[in-house]
């Protein structure tokens, strides 16, 4: 079998220690490591920077810059080489502070041995991969799940102009065409029966008009997103003539991109129907404004509030998943969605993304 061979980057400044990391591999009988020493910071980063070797091997003390500041300044996290710390002591606070920097893990340079320095090598390698993969996965998941709303997007626009330019006509015409029918007809029972049916025609038309407007109103792309969410502060108002909303819209139309207006408007919509169906609140705030370069969109209440922290119950599924629709429109558009509750002090969910 052909044994393996890993490309490691040791930045120690200490000759010693970079003796004791060569013999250390040169044990290791299952793997071929090919060892690149670099005792100066500045020159390890670039090194690190570049990503061509699969595992770097990072001291702590460096001089000029702790592994610290070397593993911040190589983007941490964000840095393709998964980063190994070695250090003089067992620290448990530096441990924590090298793991939340983007370490793969945390050794004592007394303390390692042949086989723990090729384990933590060997698992290093493939948790920087499955995490790879695991980014990979996710980035292709949000591109299908834009191009998913897109195209749900565009059916509803489609089937709302249908609605409209169709059904909407026909009904409007049999109104119409019954309407004459009435004029020209004597008093008398078929009269009758005819008017009986235009409040239920007129019920049609208006639910034809309730639907076309719920899935995709006109005014979204005539006259923007301003208007379109005082229309529906307005419908909404009318519907729950007991909770009195307020809105603030202070923001150019030209500064918000067509694909977050559909994620603001789809918010708008969930946030306002929470409140109807769970807050019991008496008054709702609702905002649109450009804060420090950023879109904001801030829907707060008075209601009952409720307790993030614990799972929702089998009552509030509905609630949960609308949450997650909201958290998941916003952040395929690039944002980040806060949501504030606590029991008996309302609600407040903030969309934000930067322009």
């Amino acid at each position: 079998m052909e044994i393996p061979e890993v490309r490691v980057l040791l930045i120690e400044d200490d000759e010693d220690d970079y003796v004791l990391i060569r013999d250390l591999l040169e044990e290791v009988s299952s793997t071929r490591y090919d060892l690149d020493w670099v005792s100066d910071a500045g020159r390890g980063l670039d090194k690190l920077r570049g990503g061509r070797h699969d595992v770097c091997l990072l001291d702590h003390m460096l001089g000029e810059l702790t592994g610290l500041e070397l593993l911040d300044q190589a983007g941490g996290n964000h840095c393709s080489t998964p980063v190994i710390f070695l250090t003089g002591q067992d620290n448990y606070s530096l441990d924590m502070q090298a793991m939340k920097r983007g370490a793969s893990d945390y050794l004592v340079k007394g303390h390692i041995s042949a086989p723990l320095l090729e384990r933590s090598i060997r698992y290093s390698i493939e948790h920087r991969k499955t995490a790879e993969a695991l980014r990979k996965s996710e980035k292709e998941l949000k591109y299908l799940s834009s191009r998913l709303l897109s195209y749900q997007e565009n059916e509803r626009k489609m089937i709302a102009a249908r609605l409209h330019d169709e059904l909407g006509q026909i009904l409007t015409a049999v109104k119409l065409g019954v309407e004459d029918a009435i004029g020209l007809m004597p008093e008398g029972e078929s009269c009758t029966r005819l008017k009986s049916l235009l409040p239920s025609i007129q019920d049609g038309i208006d639910e034809v008009r309730n639907l076309y407007t719920r899935l995709r109103p006109s005014l979204l792309d005539d006259l923007g997103i301003g208007a379109t969410i005082h229309w529906y502060c307005r419908q909404f108002k009318e519907l729950h003539p007991k909770i009195h909303i307020e809105t603030q819209i202070d923001i150019l139309e030209d500064r918000i991109p067509s694909s977050v207006k559909d994620a603001i408007f789809r918010i708008v919509q969930e946030a306002l129907g929470n409140v109807s169906r769970h807050s019991s609140a008496g008054r709702v705030h609702l905002s649109l404004l450009e804060i420090d370069g950023n879109i904001v969109l801030t829907v707060q209440d008075n209601g009952l509030g409720f307790d993030i922290d614990a799972a929702l119950p089998e009552d509030h599924r509905a609630r949960g998943l609308g949450f997650l629709s909201m958290k998941e429109r916003t952040e395929l558009f690039g944002g980040t969605l806060k949501i504030d509750s606590t029991r008996g002090s309302g609600t407040t969910i903030t969309a934000s993304w930067t322009n």
